[in-house]
């Protein structure tokens, strides 16, 4: 079987790839794994799909870090806007929320999935689903790529195979053997956007239980990070997406190092400390004998309340009229700067995301081609750039997939 570009993986990046290959009238082959496509999109938002972010490229550059920089090409290739543009004009119309996050107005990843197989498939892009690419060599001009059911001749080859994160979905990190063999280094895989483990066991009583805003803040290595956003507590930790984005800068650090990252969260940040304490001071007033959980239940959930008057008096049963005035320091000190203990991350499996993969010191980011390879190019979770939650890394995957689309086509 012979083509011009072979794309390995049908997730976004590999399905923007194509499509972008072929408006340039390339002939594309996609191969995938699994037995059909964008499974891993499917489960993006859960299962809404949050596309991309508001704002502008140096917002986005910001964003991603360390790797803004390398991303900047391609961000410009194919921006946020342009990709709300292109959902649109294919009815599927995207709506921002006030964190600036963007969704498809249906809030159904299947329609963005959807969209995508219906613009490569018109495009005339062929599918090749139940495959498992076991090996890719360079001939003098072209590609050999072995699945597990055919030999594949091809000009040039795009992986788009995802990192290792959520393997459920097909992400087994196939793409780092393949780039691998090309000579291409590979930074360790770890887990990002994830859950963190802690070292103290109440969060795990409260499991399942969300809050809708916290700002967490967290030290290590003479470096500070703030993130700030809904929390859920887990059977051992808390997550959510502001202990995602926190995760992103501690699994380096969490990584290497096997001493635990202290982290301090305020349960109620659109309250500074002394409205607060203003505002329980009156409670304690006007109801006496209510113990703490009852005045705290009208600032948290029954549960959360529960347990915060468990960590502030144990078992003791204490009315509100009755504590000290240390004890109403302590309670404040509880509900702005609650402190826990950060062991280690949720393992990859469990992460959205991974941090790591291709070095991007070997890909050439105004075209996303192999820097050791001719013809070879990567789109993607499967190079080592990551950002933090609110459709950043599906952004990555749309703006890689086009430029690496648009110069395989070219060259």
């Amino acid at each position: 079987m012979e083509t011009q570009i072979c794309i390995i993986g049908a997730g976004p990046a590999g399905l923007t790839a194509a499509i972008f290959a072929a408006q340039r009238r390339a002939q594309v082959l996609v191969v995938e794994r699994n037995t059909t496509a964008g499974r891993k999109l499917l489960k993006t938002g859960r299962g809404r799909c949050n596309l991309t972010h508001t704002g502008s490229i140096d917002d986005f550059v910001r964003a991603y870090g360390s790797c803004g920089r390398f991303l900047k090409p391609a961000l410009y290739a194919f921006p946020p806007q342009q990709v709300r543009d292109f959902f649109h004009s294919r009815n599927v119309p995207t709506q921002e929320e006030k964190d600036g996050c963007v969704f498809p107005v249906s809030n159904k990843a299947s329609d963005v999935c959807k969209c995508l197989l219906d613009a490569a498939q018109g495009l005339g892009v062929v599918f090749l689903y139940g495959r498992h690419t076991e090996h890719i060599t360079a001939n003098q001009h072209s590609f050999e790529i072995r699945t597990n059911k055919e030999t594949i001749f091809s000009r040039a080859v795009i992986l788009a195979t995802g990192g290792a994160s959520w393997p459920m979905t097909g992400s087994t990190g196939d793409g780092y053997r393949l780039a691998a063999d090309f000579g291409h280094s590979i930074i360790a895989p770890k887990p990002a956007l994830c859950p963190l483990v802690t070292e103290e066991k109440w969060p795990g009583c409260l499991q399942g239980l969300g809050i809708p805003n916290v700002r967490i803040r967290a030290a290590a290595e003479g470096r500070r990070w703030e993130s700030e956003g809904p929390l859920m507590f887990t059977a051992d930790g808390i997550g959510g997406p502001a202990v995602f984005d926190l995760s992103r800068h501690l699994t380096d650090i969490l990584s290497h190092n096997e001493k635990p990252v202290p982290v301090h969260i305020d349960w109620l940040p659109e309250l500074d400390s002394q409205v607060l304490e203003n505002r329980l001071l009156a409670e304690f007033t006007t109801h006496p004998k209510k113990e703490p959980a009852g005045i705290l239940s009208g600032f948290l959930p029954r549960q959360m309340a529960q347990q915060m008057q468990t960590l502030l008096l144990g078992n003791e049963k204490v009315l509100v009229s009755q504590m000290s005035r240390l004890q109403r320091k302590n309670l404040l000190n509880l509900l702005k700067s609650c402190p826990l203990t950060i062991v280690r991350t949720a393992p990859l499996e469990q992460a959205t995301i991974t941090r790591g993969g291709v070095s991007r010191n070997e890909i050439d980011p105004t075209t996303m081609e192999s820097r050791l390879q001719s013809n070879l190019f990567f789109a993607g979770e499967v190079i080592d750039a990551d950002g933090p939650c609110g459709g950043y890394n599906l952004q990555i995957a749309w703006s890689t997939g086009a430029l690496s689309g648009l110069s395989a086509a070219k060259k």
